[in-house]
């Protein structure tokens, strides 16, 4: 443990704290839209100043919020095939969509834009663009390199792989939302043969 660690001031710890259980809070309430700074700041009853100190802007706020209701795919490891490796990322989303399946949803959707409407104001569309950036870091980031790697035809583009991307997790999305069938091992396996034979 560092002298730094040693001397960390513990009302530090629990003013994140509080920031994040409200953001969470708002954000599983009631979407992006309702978990403002202004609100975070009032639910939370910290400092303007002080959620500064620890989150720089509202999009960083929400990526750890996110992170904190959903925490993030594991790269897949080297080993095996792309099939194999591309078949482990569908099963842990699948595995995360059974636990969460409405924040799931959110996550993607606004890290593939489809979040609603465009909002009106710069502000809030420049927002809305540093959160997917964020969002695609910490959740797309890990199937990137594996649809590269599936996707014939040299190096893809980045729509590419964002299509990609919607053809996996979409069916996962439409079953635990809409159909209610399960997303087990049979299914994604199917999904990824038929996106591997489309693709090929």
């Amino acid at each position: 443990m560092t002298t730094h660690e040693l001397r960390r001031d513990p009302r530090l710890d629990r003013s994140r704290a509080a920031i994040l259980a409200a953001a969470v809070a708002l954000l599983s309430e009631g979407g992006i839209e309702r978990a403002t700074i202004e609100a975070v700041t009032a639910r939370s009853g910290v400092a303007r100043s002080t959620l500064y100190r620890h989150f720089p802007n509202s999009a960083e706020l929400l990526a750890a919020a996110f992170q904190e209701l959903l925490p993030p795919l594991p790269a897949p490891g080297p080993g095996g095939t792309p099939r194999d490796r591309l078949l482990r990322l569908v099963l842990g989303q699948a595995e995360q969509l059974a636990h969460a399946p409405t924040m799931v949803a959110v996550v993607w959707m606004t890290a593939s834009g489809l979040s609603g409407e465009t909002p009106a104001g710069a502000d809030e569309r420049t927002r809305l663009a540093s959160l997917r950036r964020h969002i695609i870091d910490s959740y797309r980031r890990p199937f990137n390199p594996v649809l590269a790697e599936c996707l014939a035809g040299g190096e893809p583009r980045e729509g590419d792989l964002d299509l990609a991307a919607a053809q996996l997790i979409g069916p996962l999305l439409f079953n635990a939302l809409i159909t209610r069938r399960p997303n087990d091992r049979a299914f994604c396996a199917r999904l990824v043969d038929d996106f591997l034979a489309a693709h090929g």
